[in-house]
């Protein structure tokens, strides 16, 4: 950062005002070694309870590949834990 402020007085500005905005929804991609390409959308939702505390909601779209890969996953784990009882 010490560079780039001597460097750039625009990016001085930029890191003086700090206006970061937090993402609260958007899509996610990932890549899981067994089930391949996940797409999901996310939501952060701040707990007026407390502020300190963040609730994140990840949802595949019906009907989807990730859905379905999803789906998978979850029994796949499901019957692992069973398993170990």
């Amino acid at each position: 950062m010490g560079e780039l402020s001597v460097q750039s007085p625009e990016f001085r500005r930029w890191w003086a005002d700090h206006n970061v905005r937090e993402r609260t929804h958007g899509t996610k991609r990932y890549h899981h070694p067994l089930v391949g390409d996940i797409t999901v959308n996310y939501e952060s939702l701040a707990l007026l309870a407390d502020p300190d505390q963040t609730l994140c909601i990840y949802t595949a779209e019906a009907g989807s590949p990730s859905e379905t890969a999803l789906q998978l996953l979850a029994n796949w784990t499901g019957d692992r834990v069973s398993e170990g009882r």
